[in-house]
């Protein structure tokens, strides 16, 4: 009995290398997608972690105002305790009015990305942005008032 080679094993032989040229070609592609994922999540990470300062600030200028102690000993100590490694910039608000009975802590940082940087080649892009996150409180009228 004799054994033939099918016909059809030499269009395989022509196609052997057509997924390492798609690879190629994609792989790019999905590595800069996976990055920018990556800097979109520290970037969510840092928001959460600044509005956690902001609010960290508030409650010590609001502490403050009532007369109640605290565990920090000035505002920019009580907004680093959640900062981890981020450098960060607050400024409080007090209200100049009565009208505005309210303090306001702002908490900015500068983020670098690491994705889109221009020494990743992409001039033009900024390699860092400026992230901001406010808290606002109910600036007390007197220690009585509060409970």
């Amino acid at each position: 009995m004799l054994v033939t080679k099918p016909r059809f094993r030499r269009n395989n032989d022509q196609r052997r290398g057509m997924a390492a040229v798609e690879l190629a070609a994609v792989l790019p592609m999905i590595l800069f997608l996976t990055m920018a994922s990556i800097d979109f999540s520290r970037v969510v990470y840092a928001l959460v972690t600044l509005q956690n300062c902001a609010r960290n600030g508030a409650l010590y200028e609001f502490n403050t105002a009532a007369g109640f102690g605290s565990q920090y000993t000035s505002l920019s100590t009580a907004v680093a305790a959640d900062a981890g490694n981020l450098s960060l910039t607050a400024t409080a608000t007090s209200p100049g009015l009565a009208s505005n009975n309210y303090v306001t802590v702002t908490v900015s940082c500068e983020f670098n990305l690491i994705t889109l940087s221009p020494n990743q080649g992409n001039p033009g892009i900024p390699g860092s942005i400026t992230i901001t996150q406010k808290a606002t409180m109910p600036y007390p009228n007197s220690t009585s008032a509060v409970y």
